[in-house]
């Protein structure tokens, strides 16, 4: 699976533009939507009439791209090092240059994926083969501290950044009206996306949600269970008890509210991922015993 392209954020871009055109946010955010100056069709100009633009575009992009080149095969030797230290250093140095690249990422999707894609964008989270690149490696060396598990993916993520050069050094594979699609869909995402996230970021009550999750699921699943075999059926209830056990500590009394989850540290969080991921695990095998994969 392919993560999901930001270009499927221009309409809704679009959309919002007309929204706010009439109201004025200059009380909240300092800022007034500009007017709508004319309803008459726009004429489009041909893209090539912009192709020293995208060319010079381009040549800044493939110069971060070589350095990005650079930076993983130095994240790569940190891993194989062995010293967490250095790989967490040689982390956040490799992290910029790909995050003004992305901007590009419709030109280049399975690159895009293979590098930055997180979690989210697989049916399977962390449990899909295809979930490797940045934020892969990211866990494996700060929420596992295993160095050793991050190094097929380094050196995946090296052979992917050479791909991505061919890519940029292709021409053909952009044009103006693309790269501004590209443009528009990130400066969107930043907001949209990116800050709001799609957690409780403002409440800071994601554990909350996360409870709620669990419990719908298993409030639907438990119709399934005298159809399973005993041993798969207890597993599935183990699982989900020990999601609910992982967050007791994370109650407030006489309150639906939980602790925030920005106070989490860092071993809470990676106790909370490897429950869900257990009880993911175990919903599989109820499905696969019911034939219903």
């Amino acid at each position: 699976m392919i993560k999901p392209s930001r270009f499927l954020l221009v309409s809704l871009v679009a959309c919002l533009m007309l929204m706010i055109s009439g109201l004025n946010f200059s009380s909240a955010f300092g800022y007034r939507a500009p007017e709508l100056q004319s309803t008459e069709p726009v004429e489009v100009v041909a893209d090539q009439n912009y192709a020293q633009e995208v060319e010079a575009g381009l040549r800044y992009f493939r110069q971060l791209a070589a350095r990005q080149l650079e930076l993983h095969e130095d994240l790569l030797a940190a891993v194989e090092s062995g010293n967490l230290a250095a790989a967490k250093t040689a982390y956040v140095n490799a992290r910029p240059p790909y995050e003004e690249i992305e901007v590009f990422a419709g030109s280049f999707e399975q690159e895009d994926s293979d590098i930055d894609a997180r979690p989210y964008a697989f049916d399977l989270g962390e449990m899909s083969p295809e979930f490797k690149g940045v934020h892969r490696i990211e866990g494996f060396i700060y929420r596992d501290n295993d160095l050793r598990a991050a190094i097929p993916y380094a050196e995946e993520l090296v052979a992917t950044t050479r791909s991505l050069i061919a890519k940029l050094n292709d021409s053909s594979n952009f044009s103006a009206q693309s790269n501004f699609a590209g443009m528009i869909a990130l400066a969107a995402e930043v907001p949209a996306k990116k800050i709001s996230s799609e957690e409780e970021t403002w409440s800071d009550q994601s554990l909350l949600i996360f409870k709620s999750n669990w419990d719908g699921i298993y409030s639907q699943y438990q119709p399934f269970a005298e159809r399973l075999a005993p041993e798969i059926a207890n597993a599935v209830d183990a699982a989900y008890q020990n999601c609910l056990a992982i967050l007791e500590p994370f109650a407030t009394p006489n309150s639906v509210a939980m602790t925030p989850y920005s106070s989490l540290s860092t071993a809470q969080r990676s106790d909370i991922i490897r429950v869900a991921y257990q009880f993911l695990a175990a919903l599989l095998e109820a499905r696969d015993a019911l034939g219903l994969g």
